[in-house]
């Protein structure tokens, strides 16, 4: 997915699967800034130290030859050099309440993820998975098919008590996102920031069904399926 071209616009590149929440998050800010760019999906799980040499998570992006790695550090970056529109509010306090609750989402919304990974299928190396991006671990999983057998396996699995504390658990994470917003129609402000993006990048995966029962689990709060809409009718207004 790309944004309208721009006279003079950088060559921007970001490589990591395109569904993954951290790709789509930075895709999101790169779109609400009006830049072009392209995705490069790993085809083998050596892509993943190949484009990020220290720590093999995804996404990285390139642009013009300067690679920036870690979602969080890429929205500094183009803030940095692309301040307009800003990812943040101008105001510190409320700037920092949407950079604490961008680093909660993607903590607490992976952790899930990968306690329901855990319970489902029976896969070494889980267990100390980062969850700042997506790993080359993360990566042969799907290319093995192990990730889109998510609902499957939870349909065989029915009614399992672990399963079912997890998806208590993690309703009542979307309760907190919902608490969080209160009666704005963004997190702490009136325009989206990179919470926002954040956010509705890891809803829209719980609505594709990479999380079990993420679709009942949105349908039951529509104050979260209106952000996204929100959400999505601002990048579409910035395309």
């Amino acid at each position: 997915m790309s944004a309208r071209p721009t006279a003079a616009a950088p060559k921007i590149v970001v490589y990591g699967p395109a569904q993954a929440p951290f790709v789509t998050k930075v895709g999101f800010a790169l779109a609400m800034k009006r830049l072009p760019y392209e995705v490069v999906e790993p085809s083998q799980p050596e892509d993943f130290h190949r484009w990020n040499p220290e720590t093999g998570l995804l996404p990285v992006m390139d642009c013009d030859g300067t690679r920036v790695a870690h979602s969080e550090r890429i929205l500094d970056w183009l803030d940095e050099r692309h301040p307009d529109p800003p990812l943040v509010a101008r105001d510190p306090r409320t700037a920092r309440a949407q950079r604490a609750l961008e680093h909660w989402t993607g903590e607490t919304f992976y952790y899930y993820w990968l306690r329901w990974l855990r319970a489902l299928f029976d896969v070494p190396g889980l267990a100390g998975h980062p969850t700042s991006g997506t790993s080359a671990r993360i990566g042969e999983l799907a290319r093995l098919g192990i990730l889109g057998r998510v609902r499957e396996a939870m349909s065989e699995r029915a009614g399992d008590a672990a399963l079912g504390q997890i998806d208590v658990e993690f309703e009542r994470r979307l309760d907190d996102l919902i608490g969080f917003l209160g009666n704005r129609p963004f997190f702490y402000a009136d325009r989206p920031s990179r919470a926002d993006l954040t956010v509705v990048a890891f809803l829209q995966s719980v609505a594709d069904g990479h999380i079990p029962g993420g679709r009942r689990m949105l349908a039951a709060r529509p104050m979260l399926e209106a952000l996204v809409e929100r959400v999505q009718r601002a990048l579409e207004a910035a395309r």
